[in-house]
């Protein structure tokens, strides 16, 4: 009798030396680990698959190894397994990292939302994906191209001009082997997802790999009997799936989240009360957070990243506004409460979910209101690197861009959020004004970035609103730079300020105090602020 399910290690015979290799998920959102760490144990065990080249969207892993336990992308870091390597983001994958800074592997780094969009390019059997994303930074092949060391040489990427406007051509690829996840499967391999956090990109990759002539692995919790699934509920059609393999140990290889092994918040079956009591501290992170979130609108769609944005539903919380944002994940969820750290891409509370790509379908459209982000390094064009770092033996780090370039060229405003120095800075609210305990050894206003992944002069010619908040003052980038604008109380410019930048921005004659509230204990009339400058 015909049956799709077979064990990991008769999933990881199919795979051919010199695949093309492609991974669904988000860190652990949707990973097919069992399937990966198969993989690896017939690599050791026999020199097979070797000379594949590995592709995902977003990093797939755990910011490992963790403990060490590799995890993800980590499992192909052995020399000869992998010859490339085509990702989103490698900020949860260090041993590919590794990899890449000893050229090791060739490397290239291509926004997220625009890989997504190639899986769907190539399952309409397109062979490249038009798109105005990475326009000016380092994805654009006038720059670096997205290629990530000096071993990486082939063109992935050009420009093309298409009825009088500038595209990026991106080369699809064809994909020979296809790596999903799910939670039950039928025996004809029609999959769901009920105990998944997220979708992220499992059906477009299915189809990639299905019309490029490959083979789709998919790993799963259980298998029903044939018809015996909601049909509404099925996210990928069997047809698309050839193996099915059941995962042996739930608990470590098919996690909810890189934190959690399982969290049924993020299910959307139910609805959890989210206490205020989660309010943040006074400081400098929470006054970078009220201060970027009064650039919010209610009721349309914006998105919040990584590090100080985290802060800003903490505060929308505690101001309850909660219920009236909209806020978005890359991985598809609309609404609730985003998860952070080790268990970001997860939502609680969602309103709604849809897959990546879709997700990025809204980025680049122009829909997205706002986008908060992280600010690493900006230059006096109001240029922001968040990709590329280097460090004081002069080693570099390269984690890649991630969704940050579709979202900061895609919505209407865009604001940046972060101190304005790093290395050991201390600082803290008293009285009302901002006190430094100790200025960081690191500027971040600086007359040279290690590279571009968002434009500012790319940014002026479409006329995107940009701000940079950060905890002594906030700019706003111009046609001419970027202009000082407001400034926190208890912060003089020419000494706590222009010292701590490579370059002078502009300054006017109309420069403003931050609002004092941002500084102060209690609510701050968050929604009376938005809704006013709304009117």
């Amino acid at each position: 009798m015909f049956t799709k399910i077979c064990t990991a290690a008769e999933a990881a015979a199919l795979i051919k030396d010199g695949a093309f290799l492609t991974c669904a998920g988000n860190m652990h959102n949707c990973l097919a680990e069992e399937i990966c760490a198969a993989i690896e144990s017939r690599f050791v065990e026999s020199g097979h698959p070797a000379g594949m080249t590995i592709m995902s969207a977003s990093g797939v892993g755990d910011m490992g190894p963790v403990g060490g336990v590799f995890r993800g992308f980590e499992h192909f870091a052995h020399d000869g397994m992998i010859k490339r390597v085509i990702v989103g983001h490698n900020g949860s994958n260090h041993s590919i990292m590794e990899m890449q800074a000893n050229l090791k592997v060739e490397s290239y780094n291509f926004p997220q939302g625009v890989i997504e969009h190639m899986f769907k390019a190539r399952a309409r059997g397109l062979d490249v994906e038009l798109s105005k994303v990475g326009i000016g930074t380092f994805a654009d092949p006038r720059l670096e191209g997205g290629k990530a060391n000096s071993v990486t040489t082939e063109e992935l990427v050009e420009v093309v001009n298409i009825m009088g406007e500038e595209y990026l051509a991106y080369k699809t690829p064809k994909i020979d082997v296809a790596l999903i996840r799910g939670t039950t499967a039928d025996e004809d391999g029609n999959l769901t997802c009920e105990d998944e956090a997220v979708l992220t990109n499992i059906q477009a990759i299915a189809m990639a790999a299905k019309a490029s002539g490959g083979i789709v692995l998919c790993q799963v919790k259980n298998v029903v009997k044939k018809g015996a699934l909601p049909a509404k509920e099925v996210v990928v059609p069997g047809v698309f799936i050839d193996k099915l393999i059941v995962c042996t140990d739930l608990e470590k290889n098919h996690r909810m989240t890189m934190g959690e092994y399982y969290n049924p918040a993020y299910t959307g079956k139910f609805k959890y009360p989210v206490s205020a009591a989660a309010a943040l501290p006074l400081g400098v992170k929470k006054t970078i957070a009220r201060r970027a979130a009064q650039e919010l609108k209610l009721h349309v769609p914006v998105n919040t990243g990584l590090g100080y944005p985290e802060g800003i539903s903490a505060v929308a919380n505690e101001e309850g506004i909660a219920g009236d944002l909209v806020l978005t994940v890359e991985t598809g969820a609309f609404g609730g409460v985003p998860a952070a750290r080790t268990s970001f891409g997860a939502t609680t509370n969602a309103l709604a979910f849809v897959d990546s790509p879709t997700i990025f379908d809204l980025y680049d459209s122009g829909f997205l209101y706002a986008t908060f982000v992280g600010l690493a390094e900006c230059d006096a064009h109001g240029s922001v690197n968040v990709s590329r770092f280097t460090d004081k033996s002069g080693r570099e780090r390269r984690p890649g861009a991630g969704g940050f370039i579709n979202l900061t060229q895609g919505a209407k405003n865009v604001i940046f959020c972060g101190t304005m120095t790093a290395g050991g800075y201390k600082a803290e609210i008293r009285d009302g004004k901002l006190v430094i305990l100790q200025e960081g050894a690191e500027k971040k206003f600086l007359n040279q970035i290690n590279q571009i992944t968002f434009s500012g002069p790319h940014a002026v010619e479409i006329n995107q609103n940009v701000l940079y908040v950060t905890d002594r003052c906030v700019f706003r980038l111009t046609a001419e730079g970027l202009k000082l604008t407001e400034v926190a109380p208890g912060i003089d410019i020419e000494t706590q300020i222009l010292p701590y930048m490579e370059f002078k921005p502009i300054i006017g004659d109309d420069v403003q105090e931050m609002d004092p509230r941002i500084f102060q204990e209690g609510l701050i009339g968050l929604r009376e602020t938005i809704e006013s400058k709304a009117e």
